[in-house]
């Protein structure tokens, strides 16, 4: 899917390619890399789905029955509900980035966010593709199987749902819309942002605390029947004190006494990230705190807050891998690179790559010619024949390597001094990968300075 911004903050124009399993966005600061990354998590955020979709009776008592049921998509309603994300996102701006209304007004005016893919394109994408798949909705998890070449999807609980109120409460009200919000932004079943606040959410978390069951209190209300609520008004009522990125980081910090207890198939990456990165183990309390313990002094747990800068910018990561990741999800970072070492900016890129490559999907704003240097690199290791020489001389691990079909990369910046808004314009990507102008330019420039001053010194 393709999505089409305009005059949206800073930016004037971008045109984003959902489909890739890796996107780059780069640029100078101020460029509204973090405002696009914020919209593409609002459109496909499990906590924006919208709700008026409902299963009938029939199929709601055959699925708590039988833990199965068969439901056939209708065409015509899930193109109105993808339309309709689309206008929900528009008119809750102010809420994403946690202004007043009058100033969302002010600032959101004329922005327009377009899907630019067809109604026709769409429906054939959503008729071809094969779902099979484990799809965690809100904490419940579901099995999904719907054929090619049909609109039959076939619904299937996990043995691990208990079938509480909660649960009917959410079958009744959001299962079916999810479901077609899923089918919205197929291969994107929801999506996880990092942004650079991230070390804040758990050091400050108490402090900085929402309510962490305000969705479901508003469930609850809703299925309360009281006839003078507005659903879409109350189920988009929250406070406006924080922008979204950090207000569902925070629902994810109040509730790790939860999260801890189920293992997400990409357990292993983030072991992989405490052993290589890291050097010692994040855990999580009986009280849902965050604490460290290094491998040089296993039996000393430190909290949160006394740990390293290293320990505070990736912990969410290995958290999520360990706890919350899903396939097709989409995983948004801001600054990857922040607080890490050169050698660690490698390493974080290439476990990057094995992971797009198992199943996750990326979206990355980054100043750091590391990591995209790193992404070069796999772009080309993909394409040489000697896989093997190359895996034992430079120590890549199998399924370290990016295919340049898989890749899109983004250029934010000013067209010139006097432009008031930023072009975003898309980077040529082949077999060699992308060149990121104001990096190289950058690096040329200190380069340049470095000869002048050192043959300075040393011949005169």
């Amino acid at each position: 899917m393709i999505i089409k911004v305009q005059k949206f903050g800073a930016i004037k124009n971008a045109e984003i390619d959902l489909s890739k399993k890796l996107s780059v966005f780069c640029g100078p600061n101020g460029t509204g890399k973090t405002y696009l990354a914020y919209l593409i998590y609002a459109l496909t955020s499990q906590y924006n789905r919208n709700i008026g979709n409902s299963l009938s009776t029939d199929k709601i008592k055959e699925l708590f029955e039988n833990n199965e049921t068969n439901i056939t998509i209708d065409s015509k309603v899930l193109l109105e509900y993808k339309s309709g994300i689309f206008r929900s996102v528009k008119d809750n701006l102010w809420n994403i980035f946690a202004l007043s209304e009058n100033k969302s007004e002010k600032y959101f005016k004329d922005t327009e966010i377009i899907c630019l893919t067809t109604d026709i394109d769409f429906l054939e994408t959503i008729n071809k593709i094969e779902i099979d798949e484990p799809v965690k909705l809100f904490g419940f998890e579901f099995n999904l199987l719907k054929k090619s070449n049909s609109l039959d999807i076939n619904i299937k609980l996990s043995d691990k749902i208990i079938k509480n109120s909660d649960f009917k409460n959410f079958v009744d009200l959001l299962l079916l819309s999810s479901i077609y919000s899923i089918l919205s932004f197929y291969p994107i079943t929801s999506s996880t942002i990092f942004p650079v606040e991230r070390n804040s959410i758990y050091t400050f978390s108490d402090e900085l605390s929402i309510n962490n069951n305000e969705r479901f209190e508003l469930i609850k209300e809703l299925s309360a029947g009281k006839k003078d609520i507005n659903p879409i008004e109350l189920f988009f009522k929250r406070t406006t004190r924080y922008p979204q990125p950090i207000r569902d980081g925070l629902r994810v910090a109040e509730d790790l006494e939860n999260i801890q207890k189920n293992n997400s198939l990409f357990f292993d990456f983030a072991e992989e990230i405490e052993n290589e990165l890291l050097k010692g183990k994040v855990g999580i309390t009986s009280e849902g705190n965050v604490e460290f313990a290094s491998e040089k002094a296993p039996r000393i747990k430190l909290s949160f807050h006394q740990s390293s800068s290293i320990v505070k910018t990736l912990s969410s990561l290995v958290i999520y891998l360990k706890h919350l990741a899903s396939y097709n999800d989409l995983l948004i970072i801001d600054e990857p690179e922040l607080n890490l070492h050169p050698d660690n900016q490698v390493k974080l890129t290439r476990i990057f790559a094995r992971l797009i490559n198992k199943g996750l999907r990326l979206v990355i704003s980054t100043h750091s010619d590391y990591i995209i240097r790193e992404i070069n690199n796999l772009i080309m290791f993909s394409n040489v024949d000697e896989k093997e020489d190359f895996s034992s001389i430079y120590n890549y691990n199998k399924g370290e390597y990016i295919n340049l079909n898989d890749v899109s990369a983004y250029f934010f910046n000013y067209k010139n001094e006097r432009a008031k808004q930023t072009e975003v314009t898309p980077i040529k990507i082949d077999k060699y990968g992308f060149e990121v102008e104001t990096l190289d330019n950058t690096i040329d420039y200190l380069n340049e300075i470095s000869n002048d001053l050192f043959f300075n010194l040393k011949y005169k």
